[in-house]
């Protein structure tokens, strides 16, 4: 169970109680400490609570129960924040920095921290009137930090798809080694001489499979016909290039990536 930290700011520490029964019987004031669960929202100064650490998180809970699950607390459901408040560390943010996004000035950081904005996903969450706390400009602002998180994820997406293009061609070329060395080493190699003791054997055997498979590349595909391949005609194509099989699941854009490297097309 996880909660969306995008719209919450979550503190915990300790409060300290009196304990009035404890006190009657000493005779003196007798103390407590608790630790609560302090939440508080992004440009909303008007909403704040504080809740006892080990009572359960209503919403969470609930969702929890319909699972099948037992109660969520408070530091379960923030689980990062509590251990780092039980190790006397600083309680870490969920999300990006506003101290790492490029189209925000320091002045600017500053205002929004101090309207309880810590993180570009804060930024990008705010609307109706916590948006309007952010005075003129903040619309402007909230559409810069979603474009930020967008064009973050985009770049992930390229970056995890040339690691898996190259992660497959590096398998590939592998097997393609290992296939040689075997038509070398387990096979006659292609263009030996005949033995001395088969006079007059002819040239005029057909070529095994393999090796029709190692004759018949042909042409290679064009960019066109490599993006209208369905996922089972690139794997098949990949096998026909390389000898085997991609191994695993890769997705279809792996598979586009890597025919069209062994097409050498871009």
């Amino acid at each position: 169970m996880s909660a969306n930290q995008n719209t919450v700011n979550v503190t915990f520490r300790n409060h300290v109680i009196p304990d009035e029964n404890a006190s009657r019987k000493a005779g003196r004031p007798i103390f407590h400490d608790m630790e609560v669960c302090d939440l508080s929202f992004p440009a909303n100064r008007q909403t704040k609570a504080t809740y006892p650490a080990h009572d359960a998180e209503p919403n969470a809970t609930r969702e929890s129960i319909a699972a099948g699950g037992s109660v969520v607390t408070y530091a379960q459901l923030y689980n990062k924040q509590y251990l780092a408040f039980k190790d006397g560390n600083a309680q870490p943010l969920s999300g990006t920095p506003l101290s790492e996004a490029p189209f925000l000035k320091e002045g600017k950081r500053r205002e929004l921290k101090a309207l309880g904005v810590h993180t570009v996903e804060q930024l990008a969450s705010l609307d109706g009137t916590p948006l309007k706390q952010l005075g003129m400009g903040g619309r402007e602002l909230k559409n810069q930090a979603q474009a930020y998180l967008d064009n973050a994820a985009g770049s992930a997406d390229v970056t995890n798809l040339a690691a898996q293009v190259a992660a497959l061609t590096q398998q590939l070329n592998e097997e393609r080694r290992l296939r040689e060395e075997f038509m070398q080493n387990g096979k006659p190699v292609k263009g030996a001489a005949a033995p001395a003791d088969e006079p007059g054997q002819q040239d005029d055997e057909q070529p095994s499979p393999d090796e029709e498979e190692e004759q018949d590349h042909g042409i290679p595909p064009t960019v066109e016909e490599i993006e209208a391949m369905d996922e089972e005609a690139l794997k098949v194509y990949i096998a026909k290039e390389t000898g085997s099989r991609p191994r695993g699941n890769p997705n279809r854009d792996t598979l586009v990536a890597a025919a069209k490297e062994l097409a050498m097309v871009d």
